[in-house]
């Protein structure tokens, strides 16, 4: 048995031999999507049972996209499949926090003299940004709940990148080239990156505190499992496949067994 991935509700809905709904739903970017390699396909090929992955977004999407650009889709896919869904997996933020319009308001206008990362944020940074994140995850998450209120959702923080300029078929401006406009020093630009994903998984735990009413979240640390070099990037922000390959089965697999999905 093999289990089968569905990009976006028209490739489920246009597939008549598909018996049965999704066991999984996710929400995402590229990590999910991205062309060459992505967590939805490397599950899809790890998961032992027979499991259909629907997979809503796109590359490029921002955790604020879910509930504007892709609402309807994601209302409507939750109003015919979440009720029987085994589980939501999410992954949103990085975007929010990659590119020129998202990231030079993080950062000052020229960080030459910072010496620690906090000296390089703007003021009310990066928390305003987060916050935002959080919301988007919030008020999602809250949708789901109107149709399944026990199934687990799943969200990770990504891994730590390297803002080395390239991208999927040349330059990119995702993390280097805003960082270059800040004069963010070299020293600090791979700690800058890591701080803002690490405060993105403290967002995560914080929704999975009882206090927030959003039921069973399961938020993955996934950063720091693999080895914090540049050879294991293909990009600013997309794993090679091996590395996605290592990714799945040290961090998603097991939380996936832990909530009983194998």
């Amino acid at each position: 048995m093999t289990s089968k991935v569905f990009w976006g509700i028209n490739s489920l809905r246009s597939s008549p031999e598909v018996v049965g709904n999704p066991t999984l739903i996710l929400i995402g970017d590229s990590w999910f999507w991205y062309p060459f390699n992505n967590l939805a396909s490397e599950l899809a090929a790890q998961l032992n049972g027979e499991h259909k992955l629907l997979v809503l977004g796109n590359n490029g999407a921002e955790a604020q996209d879910w509930n504007k650009k892709y609402r309807n889709e994601i209302g409507l896919a939750f109003e015919w499949y979440a009720s029987t869904a085994s589980a939501l997996l999410l992954s949103g933020g990085g975007n929010d926090i990659a590119g020129p319009e998202d990231f030079d308001p993080i950062i000052e206008d020229d960080c030459s003299k910072a010496r620690e990362v906090s000296q390089c944020y703007s003021p009310g940074q990066p928390e305003a940004i987060l916050s935002n994140v959080k919301t988007a995850y919030q008020v999602v998450i809250g949708k789901f709940r109107k149709y399944n209120a026990a199934a687990p959702v799943i969200c990770h923080n990504y891994e730590k990148a390297w803002p080395t300029g390239k991208g999927l078929f040349g330059p990119a401006d995702w993390l280097k080239v805003p960082m270059d406009d800040g004069k963010v020093p070299k020293g600090l630009r791979h700690d800058l990156f890591v701080d803002l994903i690490d405060r993105l998984y403290e967002k995560q735990r914080e929704l999975a505190k009882p206090s927030a009413g959003l039921g069973k979240i399961i938020p993955l640390q996934t950063a720091g499992t693999l080895p914090d070099k540049e050879d294991i990037w293909a990009n600013e922000l997309h794993l090679k496949p091996e590395a996605f390959d290592k990714m799945v089965k040290l961090a998603w697999l097991p939380a996936l067994k832990k909530i009983g999905i194998s």
